[in-house]
């Protein structure tokens, strides 16, 4: 009888590690993972037909995005003006949608990029929309990336390169 009893507690301590070893394994596996970040690139081209740069749209995690345009040659001292219009690069027209930034160039040959950030809403005639990474997806627009010729009259808009995106691009 004696001998009985001591083997309740080895078989007690065996079911408590057991148990333990159980309950380490199931940790939170169980968690959703964030969505993945989606992102697209689209082909900025010259006048040539080749090359130029690109537009990237990169996902935030709420659904915002980030648009990119990068030139990749750029001459000293020329301030470039990144917008984006309404419809195909091929319709002809130049319905501005909206207006990303200038910038100056502070070297020859260096790239230029200018940054649409966190983007979540627009306006467009005069109302203000939500406006989310999907929406830029479906959204027929172009960039177009230009500088004033001020040495010309009347001063002139130099188109540099120019790509379509979203449904445009489709």
């Amino acid at each position: 009888m004696m001998k009985h009893t001591l083997r309740t507690p080895g078989k007690a301590l065996l079911a408590t590690a057991l148990f333990g070893i159980f309950l380490a394994a199931c940790n939170d596996d169980d968690t959703p993972k964030p969505p993945a970040k989606r992102s697209k690139e689209y082909a900025l081209t010259v006048s040539t037909g080749t090359g130029g740069g690109k537009i990237t749209a990169k996902e935030l995690t709420d659904s915002t995005f980030d648009l990119i345009i990068r030139i990749d040659k750029s001459t000293r001292d020329t301030t470039y003006n990144f917008a984006l219009y309404k419809g195909k690069k091929e319709d002809g027209t130049l319905e501005i949608f909206q207006t990303i930034t200038s910038i100056k160039s502070q070297t020859t040959g260096a790239a230029v990029e200018a940054k649409w950030a966190n983007v979540k809403s627009v306006t467009v005639d005069g109302q203000t929309k939500k406006f989310n990474y999907d929406s830029l997806l479906k959204y027929k627009a172009f960039a177009r990336v230009s500088f004033v010729k001020k040495n010309v009259t009347p001063n002139a808009d130099s188109v540099v390169a120019v790509g379509n995106i979203g449904g445009s691009a489709q």
